[in-house]
């Protein structure tokens, strides 16, 4: 099992960050920002410059879940683009979505399940993408 950890492709999981990344900063910013506020019940606060956490914090998270996937896959023998979309749809819906919706479910989100619409499919296409990315350069 250890040796899965020497045989994953460090440069597609830095491709496959990156790519994470732009698809959020896309989601979040140009598709879907509004509504994101709006989920988080600050739509009518306005709009402030992120710090540097909120945007190195995002990117950190999103490549340690692709190192975890390029884990996987290597673990698993997945070579294929067959494999590789049904382990990105397994650790998109299995971990992703279900700790989105695992965390929105709070007293401080004023609409946990809007909230949860508005961020599972990115974090579902992101999985997929990003399994992809990993098989296709390794």
């Amino acid at each position: 099992m250890m040796e899965a950890l020497f045989q994953m492709n460090w440069f597609a999981i830095a491709a496959a960050s990156v790519a994470n990344f732009c698809l959020g900063g896309i989601w979040f910013v140009a598709l879907f920002g509004k509504q994101y506020a709006s989920s988080l019940g600050i739509a009518d606060r306005p709009a402030q410059k992120p710090g540097p956490l909120f945007i190195i914090g995002p990117f950190i998270c999103g490549t340690i879940n692709i190192v975890t996937t390029a884990f996987l896959l290597q673990a698993l023998q997945i070579h294929t683009y067959g494999g590789a979309l049904a382990l990105g749809v397994i650790v998109g819906i299995g971990y992703l979505v279900a700790m989105t919706v695992n965390i929105a479910i709070n007293p401080l989100f004023p609409r946990p399940f809007y909230y949860a619409l508005i961020n599972s499919p990115m974090f579902l296409m992101g999985s997929l993408m990003s399994c992809v990315i990993l098989v296709a350069m390794s």
